[in-house]
């Protein structure tokens, strides 16, 4: 004979689970308590309390349980403030965003949103309250869109649970200020300063930035690779993972391109076999902080380095992510295909690649456009304006 069903059932090591209808809706809230045989003796007494009061018509669920997340579709809509809504409907998506995300979004969630909209009961935000924010900011539309992200899909959802029957946001394309959006600086390394900057590193330094100025990995890229992730025979690295200086460990790539594997050439599988000696025994990350001999935490520790290696280089300082530019643009340079380029880097598209990096091709190619003038000088004569016009007098 199967166990008789109470309607009560542990929920966790603190925590009793109670289900019941209520206005046609499946409820399990859950109560503070360990599900000890007392306790989940007490909270059967509790649910029969809690269904004499639906069934007589005194029952207020958000009395009953007012931290419970489900309170919110019985609540009167008008007292639903959407700094409540916002702060506990992104409580409980925190663990979709990477670490650099979850810290962004929480900053325009509680310095943005709330501050602009919290006052608002959720079924009374307009628009037109929208509209009259943004237009205070002085943002452009992208800026605008990275904030208004997070509010749509919270409204979305807040129409899921019948809180409201549309999301104000719903079929509007918001506009920020017209204006240049502002470009990556972008200042890549000369050849012989490439030259200077690796000439003045020692051992794991050297290992390091030969790596990233040869592969145009991002610094959270580069720090994230492991031993396990090079292809030996076919010499290439899997690039499959990022590591920023908030996250604990390894998160994705910054997006779906940057999923990749990227072509080493002979000389970084050498630089590689010399790696090997400080950090392969120990067959996690190949790049080590040779200051603390434990694997770099974020790009502050390398830029510290990297700004006393440019010193006694005597280069100008750019800050570390330039070795990625100088990849891009000494490859271009040098000929390689922009396709190539491209998906060495992770890009979206090859237009992406060419846009970025066209303008920095010439600075060391000074032959450039000779190839294309010999062409021409082989296939026609070419008259000056001046013997062009003395001839016709």
């Amino acid at each position: 004979m199967g166990k008789k069903r109470t309607g009560v059932t542990k929920g966790s090591a603190n925590s009793i689970v109670i289900s019941f209808t209520y206005q046609g809706k499946r409820c399990k809230p859950r109560v503070r308590g360990k599900p000890t045989e007392a306790n989940l003796k007490a909270a059967i007494k509790f649910r029969a309390r809690v269904l004499n009061a639906i069934e007589d018509g005194t029952f207020d669920y958000v009395t009953t349980f007012p931290n419970d997340k489900q309170r919110f579709l019985f609540a009167p809509t008008s007292s639903v403030k959407l700094k409540q809504y916002l702060t506990e409907w992104f409580d409980d998506h925190k663990s979709i965003y990477a670490a650099s995300t979850l810290k962004k979004n929480q900053n325009i969630i509680d310095n943005q949103l709330i501050p602009a909209f919290g006052k608002y009961p959720i079924s009374e935000l307009k628009y037109i309250h929208i509209k009259k924010w943004f237009k205070r900011q002085n943002i452009t539309t992208k800026t605008l869109n990275n904030k208004l992200t997070l509010l749509n899909q919270a409204l979305n959802e807040a129409v899921e649970d019948e809180l409201i029957a549309m999301n104000p946001l719903f079929g509007k394309t918001p506009k920020g200020k017209l204006g240049e959006s502002k470009k990556e600086d972008i200042d890549p390394c000369s050849t012989q300063e490439v030259a200077d900057i690796l000439n003045n590193c020692q051992e794991q330094q050297h290992n390091l930035f030969h790596f990233a100025f040869s592969t145009g990995l991002r610094t959270s890229e580069y720090i994230a690779v492991t031993w396990n992730d090079i292809d030996w025979p076919n010499h290439r690295i899997k690039v499959d993972k990022a590591l920023t200086a908030e996250d604990k460990v390894a998160g994705y790539p910054k997006t779906a391109a940057s999923n990749r594997w990227v072509k080493l050439s002979e000389d970084i599988i050498e630089t590689l076999k010399d790696q090997k000696q400080f950090t392969y025994l120990q067959g996690q990350e190949i790049f080590h902080n040779p200051r603390t001999n434990k694997a770099w935490t974020g790009d502050r520790p390398i830029r510290n380095q990297w700004t006393t290696i440019l010193k006694k280089a005597g280069v100008r300082y750019r800050y570390p992510y330039q070795t990625r530019h100088t990849f891009a643009t000494l490859a271009a340079t040098a000929g390689e295909p922009i396709g190539w380029i491209s998906k060495q880097m992770g890009h979206v598209s090859a237009s992406f690649t060419y846009k970025t990096y066209a303008g920095w091709i010439d600075e060391d190619a000074p032959e450039a456009g000779n190839k294309f003038a010999s062409i021409l000088k082989q296939k026609t004569t070419i008259i000056s304006p001046l013997k062009k016009v003395k001839n016709s007098s």
